[in-house]
């Protein structure tokens, strides 16, 4: 009898100790997958804001008044004068 209560306790303490090993391996990789979320979680922001900064800068670069000052600027073209300009009517 003595024997069965020492090969219990053997076991039960063996498998108390690969619970609590087991316990701690999984409470590590669940701090490692919260670091990388919150490295993402950062990248995020970074992205997000490079995102806004870049609709800022493309609606700035599509006005029309842009357009045209590069044109005049870069391409020398000019608005044609009144008598220039024909309208066709339906």
């Amino acid at each position: 009898m003595r024997i069965k209560n020492l090969i219990l306790t053997m076991i039960l303490a063996i498998l108390t100790l690969f619970i609590i090993i087991d316990y701690i391996y999984l409470q590590h990789k669940t701090r490692n997958k919260f670091v990388n979320l919150q490295v993402l979680i950062d990248e995020e922001h970074h992205l997000n804001s490079d995102w806004g900064r870049l609709q800022i800068e493309y609606s700035t670069l599509v006005n029309n008044s842009h357009v045209e000052k590069q044109a005049k600027k870069q391409l020398g073209m000019i608005l044609p004068q009144a008598e220039h300009i024909l309208s066709i009517k339906r």
